[in-house]
């Protein structure tokens, strides 16, 4: 009996283009999931992937600036969440099947927020699924689901092994964007200002204005690091970054308490060091990221597909 393979794409916003790259790579090697569940950018990109549309949400990705970006969400200050998703996902309406009509299994979760319980949702509309699973609270709407008030499923399991596993899957590829979030290193141990460098002499008569041009930008960057180094010395935090880096620790922290439940049989952590979550305009970089991460692991992918 050949094991079935599942694939578990976590949460991330705009890290989860790094997602499409790990499909893209896969699919290079030639390994096909059996089972995808997804955490709410994750299911965005593997409910995309199964119902056919992937290379529509890629193309848009790419052609996003950080203008456009905006655009595509819509701000709608309600009492359930500062921006409107429904334009972005009515783009892809076109494409919604029943969960269960596609060609693998699939599963996305959210959390109920009456309870806080995580819900896996395996049956009915995949948009609407996807749409729940990534319902970030106070940004995006909640989303109404079975009589269920559904936010995002990274409050209760942002890499779904467990949801992969549940759905059959024997064993798992786990595919965690959040695992190196750049938000936490900001406020770390502060670097010392740059060793002292003794500036270039004054350049002598007769010196070529190239080499007296060289000795002027040589010192104006000595000049540009201290006062790099002194202003993030003296840096505190601002609001925004320290809401990024509270959901980043919050899921980094509940994944791995997660993973030490059930861990997947390989993790996969893209090098996503300079990506903020917001940065839906990077999707070229990010998704990038992912391939490599997937071809720095080939092996041990390899050698997982080929054990009986």
């Amino acid at each position: 009996m050949t094991k079935k393979l599942g694939l578990a794409l976590s949460s991330g916003a705009a890290r989860g283009w790094a997602h499409v790259g790990v499909l893209r790579g896969l699919a290079e090697l030639g390994v096909k999931p059996d089972v995808i569940a997804g955490c709410s950018v994750g299911a965005v990109v593997g409910g995309a992937h199964l119902i056919g549309a992937l290379d529509d949400l890629e193309k848009w990705g790419r052609s996003l600036t950080p203008l456009s970006a905006l655009d595509s969400f819509s701000l709608k200050v309600h009492r359930g969440g500062l921006i409107d998703v429904g334009a972005a996902f009515k783009a892809f309406a076109r494409y919604d099947r029943n969960i269960e009509d596609l060609p693998i299994k699939f599963g996305a979760v959210a959390t109920d927020l009456a309870s806080g319980e995580e819900v896996a949702m395996t049956t009915g509309s995949i948009l609407e699924a996807v749409r729940a699973s990534s319902a970030i609270p106070v940004v995006f709407h909640a989303v109404r689901r079975d009589h269920r008030w559904l936010l995002d499923g990274a409050l209760s399991n942002p890499t779904p092994v467990t949801l992969a596993r549940a759905m059959g899957a024997d064993t798992v590829i786990s595919v965690d964007v959040n695992a190196v979030p750049k938000t936490l290193d900001r406020f770390g141990d502060k670097p010392g200002l740059p060793a002292v460098i003794d500036p270039p002499a004054e350049a002598e008569p007769g010196v070529t204005g190239a080499v007296a041009k060289l000795i002027e930008d040589t010192q104006a960057a000595i000049k540009r690091q201290f006062d790099l180094a002194k202003a993030r010395a003296a840096a505190t935090p601002h609001l925004f970054e320290t809401a990024l880096a509270a959901a980043d620790i919050f899921q980094m922290q509940l994944a791995r308490a997660r993973s030490s439940v059930d861990a997947p049989d390989i993790l996969l952590r893209p090098n996503m060091r300079d990506a903020l979550p917001n940065a839906f305009d990077r999707a070229d970089e990010f998704i990038e990221e992912g391939r490599k991460a997937v071809h720095t692991a080939a092996p041990e992918i390899k050698a997982l597909i080929a054990t009986p």
